[in-house]
């Protein structure tokens, strides 16, 4: 009985630490920004074109002394883009948005702008033609 009572403790410790670790490990959590340094946050189109546009933006913000900060993707069809952008312009490290879109969805990414308290600039990379990145000031 005893023995049986000192193994499941064990067990029990042991899947406590494996969770623990394993949540301080996802994305996001806990997620401190450096103080002394910028952040480029990421709102993304959740498609093949979306991620690869990704991978170009980040490459272009380290380029241009960004640090990677926070990334959310969105799917096909969302009109409430509010809470992704609270959660993207939550750190005052982040310093500029980026926004991976088709043309049509920025009237209602605009929309889910009102009364953020960000204050940088928002970069628009339309994936439904063109090549380059507009950036619009709020």
């Amino acid at each position: 009985m005893r023995r049986k009572l000192l193994f499941l403790s064990f067990i029990v410790v042991f899947l406590l630490a494996v969770v623990f670790v394993a949540c301080s490990l996802l994305p996001g959590a806990g997620s401190a920004y450096d103080p002394s340094k910028s952040y480029a946050a990421f709102l993304v189109l959740d498609n093949d074109t979306g991620r690869s546009s990704l991978a170009t933006m980040q490459q272009r913000s380290i380029g241009e002394g960004w640090e990677i900060g926070p990334i959310e993707f969105y799917k096909q069809g969302a009109r409430d883009f509010a809470p992704m952008l609270k959660k993207l312009t939550a750190s005052k490290q982040v310093t500029v948005v980026w926004v991976i879109c088709y043309m049509w969805d920025i009237p209602d990414i605009k929309k889910g702008m009102e009364g953020l308290e960000y204050t940088g600039p928002f970069r628009y990379v339309p994936i439904s033609g063109g090549t380059g990145a507009i950036q619009i000031q709020q």
